[in-house]
């Protein structure tokens, strides 16, 4: 004899069930999951520096900038909405790069070589000494560590770059030490640390070189990718290079720099600064992007400010400064946003709690 009330009660059970799973689906769905976005805020714009701005370093509440046309400008940006500007020095040169070190700015001057710069008050900045550049060199990058400045040098009349190690012991009279020059002659950027040169050589890629003798300078490593390496960032055992992509290297081995993975930007890379997860990029015609490199293999945009010929970064907490040419300098702030995304765990355990507890009761119910 056929039981018809249980077969309801099946036809009863299967009915909830079908129910029961497009809900299930739609809260898979729109559960919620937290992601991260960078969001960025213009606090303040100066619209010329002087004309050509071309670089900036953020020690405290003091800004340093450099403009090719106007030299070099100190400004007070404890107010980042309001930078006062506090004194400025000119002397008809060309800067290109500086670098600070306590008390002492040291600026590559295109035309007149290095020089050294007492900037212990904001409010008057100080030449103490000069080295000029040999024939018709042009001085275009510096680094000083342990007493050497390492700066970039560029002849006209060869087309050629060396790297020009000068004695800064006693900054009122620099003196050259030795230079140091190989067959593909282009050097533009630096950062030394442990008798460890790691250089932005331009078309020639990026180069890891022992410096602990002066005289005697070896190329430990390479990588060349083809691209124009104009910035890098060194973390530990990562190198964050601006080759007209983003190239992250892994750099545990410095004879063999291995390239780990390109983040490709719509634009050429110029600067890079890197904050603990995060790395920004200043892009030629593009502005800013902020790449998430928590995962090395797998870096991807989180935040972008679109704004025209970033030509430097300059990151200091959670501020970024930016030159930009012809464009003069701006102040951003950025943070960190928490963003909404589909189906996370908390979502789906509520939901298939939510199911095997109906379940249940349904169960129990045909008992």
């Amino acid at each position: 004899m056929v039981d018809k009330k249980n077969i309801l009660r099946k036809i009863n059970l299967s009915s909830f069930l079908l129910i029961l799973i497009p809900i299930f689906s739609s809260t898979l769905i729109y559960a919620d999951s937290t992601t991260y976005e960078v969001a960025f805020e213009e606090l303040a714009h100066l619209a010329t520096t002087g004309g050509d701005t071309f670089d900036s370093i953020v020690v405290g509440d003091l800004a340093y900038i450099i403009d090719m046309n106007a030299g070099l400008l100190i400004y007070n940006v404890s107010d980042s909405s309001n930078p006062e500007l506090l004194d400025t020095y000119y002397d008809g040169g060309i800067p290109h790069a500086h670098f600070i070190d306590g008390e002492l700015l040291y600026l590559a001057d295109h035309y007149h070589g290095l020089e050294i710069y007492n900037i212990s008050n904001p409010r008057e900045i100080v030449k103490l000494g000069q080295i000029a550049d040999t024939g018709d060199g042009e001085t275009d990058g510096v680094f000083v560590s342990d007493n050497i400045a390492y700066t970039a040098e560029w002849h006209d009349s060869t087309w050629n770059w060396k790297m020009v190690l000068i004695n800064v012991s006693d900054p009122t009279s620099p003196e050259r030490i030795s230079e140091y020059t190989d067959g593909d002659n282009e050097f533009i950027r630096f950062y030394v640390e442990n008798d460890i040169c790691f250089t932005a050589c331009l078309l020639s890629g990026f180069k890891i070189l022992n410096v602990s003798n002066p005289n005697g300078i070896i190329e430990i490593g390479s990588y060349v990718s083809g691209g124009y390496v104009y910035d890098m960032e060194i973390r530990e055992n990562i190198a964050f290079v601006g080759d007209g992509s983003l190239n992250i290297i892994n750099i545990t081995d410095l004879s063999n720099p291995t390239s780990i993975i390109y983040y490709y930007p719509n634009q050429t890379v110029f600067s890079v600064e890197v904050q603990e997860d995060l790395v920004f990029i200043g892009l030629d015609e593009y502005g800013v992007q902020a790449i998430n490199v928590s995962i090395l293999t797998d870096p991807y945009k989180i935040g972008e400010y679109r704004t025209d010929d970033v030509i430097g970064l300059e990151l200091s907490n959670n501020i970024l400064y930016l030159a930009q040419h012809e464009f003069g300098f701006r102040i951003l702030e950025y943070n960190i946003k928490e963003v909404t995304d589909s189906a996370d765990f908390p979502g789906i355990i509520f939901a298939m709690s939510t199911i095997i507890l109906l379940t249940l009761l349904v169960i129990r119910k045909r008992k």
